[in-house]
């Protein structure tokens, strides 16, 4: 999602007076004496010197966020609302470590000094603007490029850089971003090993994601958002040798087990040991990218530093005083590159989050009623325009729409999709009607009787009138939650439920919402809306395989292990697959290829035996034979193929930008990609 600002209550960028940092950083550009711009504004600045200021430097970038949360089981990233955002002005001392045998390197931050130069709240998606001075981001950029590697070494990496590292082996070069859709394209298995080596599984599944939604014409923002959020959101320790874990033992308490890791290291660094005494070897920023250019040694001290970072604080526990949700910030944006300004900042596990980020507006009337899921409305318009949902079947009638060609580029009219829903669903709707003070949610699968929802909760948030800032809805035991009072501003409004839909509650749902006086007494049920959940993923699997050499006789290949020895003196061959996918609402079938050292296999059989998208409602298996050859010229190594099989099912919360598309687009939620690995050997 685009970030939108939240800056509207805070005071204008150019009336905020200097802070003493600020001025002698401004001093030390302009020759001006840091004394008379102490406390001065930059619009006072502008009208006292007109021509003494490079007028370039009086002005402002603007720069844009979010505070999020990860959840850590699923990766998923929880906006932090109604927080506030410090940016400070900061000069740091750093103890650099660069352990030689890792990319990385960590630093340790001492004697620090930092001066707030502006606030800002987030909004209901965590989502924040602020106006840093041009002159304050000069100063950082002429320090840096005044000496050698380190604007390479004060680069976090993010999730682009990793691709480009793994892909092309090399250490990016700080500036604008690679594109990502050239690299995107080479997230061959192979690759996607060592990026889940690096990264871990919930970041690598999530990029199996994205490159199973590239499509053409497809908006990109939610691929280059996740592509340029940090590669490691939570810090990772520093590989220290053994005599710097300060571990106290029965006859050395932890003061003096400090003691003597600030005495090893000071004499490492050959400085007094007093000038460490704020060094902390568990308080340490990290990793970065290392400089190659030049030798490194392990330990090295790195002086007065500049940086504009951030600082997060939230009234968690409702005492009304925020506390720390996010600090120890540093080098949290890349100031020599101008093609985006977005940051993320990961907050403690413990700061207040939100489930939903955007929600919809519910127009209310005098009767109950649910009237979306999501961000998609479940009200349809009257023809010719295409429905939103079939409230018979349960079926979205947008998304994922059949090919009747059965190829992924399809140019014929897209019949009516049948699109089941998956995961996490937010219901909307209206309770608000007279004397209501209780609703309820009910539903039905495979002819069952009406039961109400019990058990269910949910987060909800406020940025003015409280504390509490957040509270958690919760049910009686028939399912009767409080009908929650406008005035009192709790986000997001008009939210009936967010249903947990597991794997095992796949099925047509008939869904309806009653609402009840104070003494529980119903007073009105609505008409019904009806939801298919389909929270099951494809089987996909490799059938067979056989290779030959180009024109000769066909040899079966196990498919445990299999080797192709295609001769000392090697031949050009080929290889078919036989492979098979069933899927309970298949959306598309992809088999792809990967090879070694540039080397692809290419393929012979027409583009429909390794390419296939569902063809209508009933369309939920492929069987299909591929063949490919391999020229000999190719070098020896692990060859192999990969199933992409995608399930229709889809989520309408809005994460994917769906809404900005009304809905009309092919997204993947659920899909499984079984890989089969192949030698090929010269003998």
């Amino acid at each position: 999602m685009p970030s939108k600002s939240s800056e509207k209550n805070t005071p204008q960028p150019d009336r905020i007076p200097l802070t003493k940092l600020q001025a002698q950083r401004l001093a030390g550009l302009s020759g001006l004496k840091a004394d008379a711009l102490v406390e001065k504004s930059i619009a006072h600045l502008k009208e006292t010197y007109p021509w003494g200021i490079d007028p370039i430097w009086l002005g402002f970038r603007r720069i844009c966020g979010r505070v999020v949360t990860k959840d850590p089981a699923t990766g998923t990233e929880l906006p932090v609302p109604y927080a506030t955002v410090h940016v400070e002005d900061t000069d740091c001392n750093l103890i650099a470590y660069f352990p030689q045998a890792y990319p990385w390197g960590w630093y340790f931050p001492f004697r620090c000094h930092r001066e707030e130069i502006a606030s800002v709240k987030t909004d209901s998606c965590g989502r924040f603007c602020v106006w840093v001075p041009r002159f304050d981001i000069d100063w950082i950029l002429r320090w840096r490029r005044e000496r050698i590697c380190y604007p390479n070494i004060f680069i976090k990496p993010n999730l682009i850089d990793i691709l480009k590292y793994v892909v092309e082996g090399k250490i990016p070069f700080p500036g604008p971003g690679p594109d990502p859709g050239p690299l995107m394209e080479n997230l061959g298995p192979d690759v996607m090993k060592r990026v889940r080596d690096l990264v871990g599984d919930t970041v690598a599944s999530r990029l199996n994601v994205l490159q199973a939604n590239v499509a053409f014409g497809r908006n990109s923002t939610a691929r280059d958002q996740f592509l340029s959020s940090p590669a490691f959101s939570q810090k990772m320790a520093p590989p220290l040798p053994p005599e710097f874990h300060p571990q106290a033992s029965p006859d050395v308490d932890a003061k003096r087990a400090h003691t003597r890791v600030r005495n090893t290291l000071a004499a490492r660094l050959h400085v007094d040991e007093a000038h460490l005494s704020e060094f902390q070897a568990d308080r340490f920023v990290g990793p970065f990218w290392r400089c190659f250019d030049i030798f490194l040694p392990e330990w090295t001290t790195i002086l007065d530093v500049p940086d504009i970072t951030f600082r997060v604080t939230q009234d968690v526990n409702g005492d009304g005083v925020e506390e720390n949700i996010y600090s120890e910030s540093y080098f949290d944006v890349r100031w020599d590159d101008t093609s985006t300004s977005d940051v993320t900042l990961y907050a403690s596990p413990w700061a207040l989050t939100s489930t939903v980020c955007d929600a919809p507006v519910v127009p209310c009337g005098n009767a109950p009623e649910i009237l979306f899921v999501g961000l998609m409305s479940l009200t349809n318009q009257p023809s010719p325009v295409d429905p939103y949902i079939d409230n018979t079947t349960g079926f979205a009638r947008r998304p994922n729409r059949p090919h009747p060609s059965g190829d992924f580029v399809d140019l014929n009219p897209h019949p009516l999709a049948t699109a089941p829903f998956c995961s996490t669903l937010q219901l909307y709707g209206c309770t608000r009607i007279s004397k209501a003070a209780f609703y309820r949610v009910r539903y039905s699968t495979g002819g069952s009787p009406l039961l109400p929802f019990v058990g269910m909760t949910w987060p909800l948030n406020r940025g003015i009138g409280g504390p509490p800032w957040e509270i958690w809805p919760s049910s009686d035991p028939q399912g009767w939650y409080q009908v929650i009072n406008p005035a009192d501003n709790w986000f997001p409004p008009d939210l009936l439920l967010e249903w947990y839909t597991p794997a095992w509650s796949n099925g047509l749902y008939t869904l309806e919402v009653q609402v009840a006086d104070a003494g529980k007494t119903i007073l009105a049920t609505s008409a019904q809306v009806s939801l298919f959940i389909d929270n099951s993923a494809p089987v996909a699997q490799f059938n067979a395989l056989r290779w030959r050499f180009s024109g000769g006789s066909w040899n079966n290949l196990s498919l445990i292990c299999p080797v192709i020895a295609r001769g000392v003196t090697p031949q050009d061959i080929e290889v078919e697959v036989d492979y098979s996918v069933l899927a309970n609402h298949l959306r598309s079938v992809a088999l792809n290829q990967f090879g070694c050292g540039g080397g692809d296999m290419a393929l012979q059989s027409a583009l429909s035996t390794a390419q296939h998208w569902h063809t209508g409602p009933g369309d939920n298996s492929v069987v299909q034979t591929a063949r490919y050859s391999l020229s000999h010229l190719s070098l020896p190594g692990s060859y192999g193929f990969s199933i992409d099989a995608a399930s229709r099912a889809f989520n309408p919360a809005g994460g994917d930008a769906g809404h900005l598309v009304d809905w009309n687009y092919d997204p993947v939620y659920i899909h499984v990609t079984p890989q089969i690995d192949i030698a090929i050997v010269n003998a």
